[in-house]
């Protein structure tokens, strides 16, 4: 009996350590949040986006947390969609009583007035696991431009996803204009 509990205890964390891996958002802006039971939501969106502090979306779902209790004595979700800087949108589920932790794009909205080029954010990986490599991607800079090789080495030997393909996603201002790129691993990254 002993071996297969700790066989169920060693799957269980196997799954938390991936939900947690997964939930690690390159950036992007909150576009919804709802809780409740699945099929049957409720909108907390505002109440969500409160909880970002300095571009990080940290909290522990709970009723108290959201506000009110849409299901009582039942198991509830709390559902998140970010839209990262390519367009695409993500959506993370994290179960009543657990811990929500992605990394927002503090930026959205702010406008860059200076001249020149300037990287705000910059994260590395693929399959919804990324790094950021904001000071990595910085430390290329020279004299207004930035040229690199988009390897590990580069970035800092970090490897968010061993043996898949991966990007570098980059949101930069260039002359007071907003700009993302993503450019696939073994490319060069050239800026502006």
């Amino acid at each position: 009996m002993k071996p297969r509990m700790l066989a169920g205890a060693l799957a269980g964390l196997s799954c938390l350590l991936l939900f947690a891996g997964s939930a690690a958002a390159q950036g992007g802006q909150l576009v919804a949040a709802e809780y409740g039971l699945p099929g049957s939501h409720v909108d907390v969106t505002d109440r969500v986006r409160s909880f970002v502090h300095d571009g990080v979306l940290q909290f522990e779902v709970n009723d108290r947390n959201l506000g009110f209790d849409p299901a009582p004595h039942r198991v509830k979700e709390l559902v998140i969609r970010v839209r990262h800087w390519d367009g695409d949108t993500q959506q993370y589920v994290f179960p009543e009583k657990t811990m929500v932790s992605l990394e927002m794009d503090p930026d959205a909205g702010f406008e860059w007035h200076e001249r020149g080029l300037h990287i705000m954010r910059a994260y590395w990986g693929a399959e919804g696991r990324f790094v950021n490599v904001t000071e990595a991607v910085r430390a290329h800079k020279e004299g207004g431009r930035l040229l690199m090789r988009v390897d590990r080495a580069n970035l800092g030997g970090a490897d968010p996803v061993p043996g898949h393909r991966k990007w570098l996603r980059v949101l930069y201002y260039f002359d007071g204009e907003r700009r993302n790129v993503v450019v696939e691993e073994h490319n060069d990254l050239r800026l502006p």
